[in-house]
């Protein structure tokens, strides 16, 4: 069999981007091209070429073909409730909030866009049966898509390995799930309030003939978009847009809608998740006048999978510092309304007349992030670090631009001399815990988080903890959460409660 030469194995990456939108990583050339080879093993085909061209070809065997390739480059794990955060926010704010929106036309829509084996849509359908104790009298429709069609028929089947459950209770897994020898099968009330069916995303015509994704509460994807070429995400973005419904939700995986114009959709923040909320009256200010050569880019989401940086602890107004309270007002309001543009112009004015302001520095380097302007950001940071050496703020917007830019090593370093400086950055220690979890070091993990719990609760319920703009209390409840403390609140209780049989 002949070797896959480079210059053909970008021809097959590209094949590949076309047909379902994968964007094969440089790191994973090596992985690609072993996929390739075994497929053509299969078929006894012996030049590369000849197998290229087979699947350049459009007919109903190179199809089947393009099966058994999806399968074999898709195939990824999932499990239920995977990622707490998403699932905190489903089952505390969402939901709740889309039950009570919908209670006279009783109905919810919901998609799970790459569904893989099942397990994301059968997480959501449980939790719903156990918010809505009158759930026969609602229309309630979850579909599931994926591109990967022996996925979906385990979806179908609803029977799951222990490794399916690392993340819910027993008590949850006793009350929905039969067990077998070595599974365990989803109960049938809840298989079927879930429809699965083949999805590919960016196929031409995929929504017309999908008339059932259409009028969604909620749309999830995640870990879809970061195998995409940002052209492909930018389509399918644009598609979900249009099929969700005001007042609707998209949540996505971390980091996955960066770059991307996010009109009429706000974003809802909490520490290590995201989600999008469409709304008419919301519209992001395009950015039309941002200098330095962004003119012509779109406002990017922000750092961090879009969470907006607003400026944390203003150092100006000492004596022979400049203190225009008024306009860093106005740069705030301006920030969290997410008219970036006009926040860069209104920042560089007040820092032309406050040069040796930290404050105002911090500020403007924050208004450059906002806008992606990573450089000019981190040049501003280092020199309010100047100004102000004992300023932990700096460092923590270091550390997300850090992050943005898929320096975890560096963002955990920067967060750790923010805490060095500021022994009660609460965020900081919040941020960290995340990256290392990220990287499966839940020991540490829990300690970073450990001591956020500990300060937050020296803190009134109330008390607003910066820069998240969500009070101590709800912090605490949501950290207490992440750390397994309170892993019993994942469901609801009490009479809420339905017996199954």
């Amino acid at each position: 069999m002949k070797p896959i030469e480079d210059n053909l194995l970008e021809r097959f990456k590209k094949l590949v981007s076309d047909h379902i939108g994968l964007s094969i990583r440089k790191e994973d050339n090596e992985t690609f091209r072993k996929a390739l080879t075994i497929q053509m093993k299969g078929l006894n085909i012996v030049e590369p070429e000849r197998y290229l061209s087979f699947l350049e070809s459009d007919d109903g065997t190179s199809k089947q073909e393009w099966k058994a390739l999806i399968i074999s480059l898709t195939t990824g794990e999932s499990y239920f409730f995977r990622d707490k955060g998403h699932f905190f926010l489903l089952q505390n704010t969402i939901l709740p909030e889309l039950i009570e929106k919908n209670k006279n036309q009783r109905s919810l829509r919901i998609w799970s866009a790459g569904c893989a084996s099942g397990e994301e849509p059968y997480s959501v359908a449980i939790l719903l049966d156990m918010l809505l104790p009158d759930m026969k009298g609602w229309d309630i429709s979850i579909i599931g898509t994926d591109i990967n069609e022996e996925s979906l028929k385990k979806a179908a089947r609803g029977i799951y390995s222990r490794w399916s459950f690392r993340m819910v209770d027993k008590d949850i897994q006793g009350k929905y799930f039969k067990r077998h020898p070595d599974e365990w099968e989803l109960h049938e009330d809840i298989r079927k309030m879930v429809k699965f069916q083949y999805g590919n995303l960016i196929e031409d015509g995929f929504f017309s003939k999908n008339p059932e994704i259409r009028d969604m509460d909620i749309i999830i994807c995640r870990n879809v978009f970061i195998y995409f070429k940002k052209e492909a995400v930018s389509a399918v973005f644009d598609n979900f847009l249009k099929i969700v419904n005001d007042g609707g939700y998209l949540i996505s995986g971390h980091n996955e809608l960066y770059g991307l114009e996010l009109t009429n959709l706000r974003r809802i923040m909490f520490p290590e998740a995201v989600i999008y909320k469409k709304t008419v009256e919301l519209e992001v200010q395009r950015n039309t006048s941002v200098k330095r050569g962004l003119s012509n880019s779109p406002v990017p989401l922000l750092i961090k999978e879009g969470v907006i940086i607003p400026p944390l602890k203003l150092r100006g107004g000492g004596e022979g510092l400049c203190s225009p309270r008024d306009t860093k007002r106005e740069i705030i309001a301006l920030t969290k309304q997410e008219q970036y543009a006009e926040d860069v112009n209104k920042a560089e004015s007040l820092l032309n007349t406050c040069k040796d302001d930290d404050g105002v520095l911090y500020l403007m380097a924050q208004a450059c992030a906002n806008t992606g302007d990573y450089e000019q950001a981190e040049s501003l940071c280092r020199k309010a670090m100047d100004a102000a050496a004992d300023s932990a703020d700096p460092y923590f917007l270091l550390a997300h631009i850090a992050e943005a830019r898929g320096n975890d090593e560096e963002a955990k370093e920067l967060f750790k001399k923010a805490i060095y400086l500021d022994a009660a950055f609460i965020a900081a220690y919040c941020e960290l815990g995340g990256l290392y979890e990220k990287e499966n070091d839940i020991p540490r993990a829990g300690k970073a988080r450990t001591t956020a719990m500990e300060f937050l609760k020296s803190l009134p319920s109330q008390a607003t903890v910066k820069p998240y703009d969500i009070t101590a209390g709800e912090l605490l409840k949501y950290v207490e959460y992440l750390t397994g403390a309170r892993d019993a609140d994942l469901m609801p209780a009490g009479p809420r409660e339905k017996s199954r049989r």
